[in-house]
């Protein structure tokens, strides 16, 4: 049986198989998100079964050469991330992403970064406040879109062949990214229409934690920017995700009952 050089991953999901085993879903930087078999792991609570939670960085040995491998020796590798209050459901909510939208089996190492740095950002929330879930998950989202080519670039118009300007509106379009539009004066650009300004505060945000030091998070943006940032990954994800709703949020509204 083939095995596979050891690989750091985290479990994005797991469920019943047979009599005694789970089916994992596991997110890795070298094969991306790929399936197994954790053979008697349901039998082996005291052990086996307590190390394979979510959120808890693994080093993982997968064996065999089909699509659906084997899982080998599992091993700790560093202590578990306790995720607390709302943030549970920002977690859960990252796993159900990438379960919809990574292709299995396709290397994107910037998206296992990202979510290994989701995850740390994460525990540091109290978990009291669901205003705190935001800057976190607003630019996994991003970086998540971006990783997966379905993110325009935010801070151009190519349209205009030019930078965006922060006085100006556009518009979201599938074929031409932001094209700007002529608005009346006091309008509220809404639907897919953002303020230039915004756009670029969103760039600030993702340049930003990519240049900063990588123990900081960054600080947390106006709330202006945040909504229209959440907006702007509604619009994005929407295509991505189709008509099938998040069982995440829904779980999150049951216990939480907002938004």
């Amino acid at each position: 049986m083939q095995q596979l050089p050891p690989q750091p991953a985290y479990i994005l999901h797991s469920r019943p198989f047979r009599d005694s085993s789970l089916i994992l879903d596991l997110l890795t930087p070298e094969y991306g998100r790929i399936s197994c078999i954790a053979k008697g792991a349901r039998r082996d609570k005291q052990r086996r079964q307590r190390a394979l939670q979510p959120f808890a960085p693994l080093l993982v040995t997968l064996l065999g050469r089909r699509d659906l491998k084997t899982l080998g020796p599992v091993e700790s590798a560093g202590q578990p991330l306790w995720l607390k209050g709302r943030a549970v459901y920002g977690g859960l909510y990252a796993n159900e992403l990438l379960l919809r939208l990574m292709p299995e089996g396709e290397s994107l190492i910037a998206v296992f970064a990202a979510y290994q740095r989701l995850l740390e950002w994460l525990a540091q929330l109290s978990g009291g406040s669901s205003s705190e879930l935001e800057m976190p998950l607003r630019l996994f989202e991003l970086q998540l879109l971006a990783a997966l080519g379905s993110c325009p670039e935010l801070g151009y118009s190519s349209i205009e062949g030019a930078p965006v300007s922060p006085d100006c509106v556009y518009r979201l379009t599938q074929e031409d990214g932001f094209v700007p539009v002529a608005i009346p004066p006091g309008y509220l650009p809404r639907g897919a229409e953002f303020f230039g300004r915004h756009l670029l505060a969103i760039v600030q945000l993702i340049g930003g934690q990519a240049a900063s030091d990588e123990r900081a998070f960054p600080e947390t943006l106006p709330a202006e920017v945040l909504m229209e940032a959440k907006r702007l990954t509604r619009l994005l994800l929407s295509p991505l995700l189709g008509n099938r709703p998040m069982k995440s949020r829904e779980l999150f509204r049951q216990v939480y009952s907002v938004e």
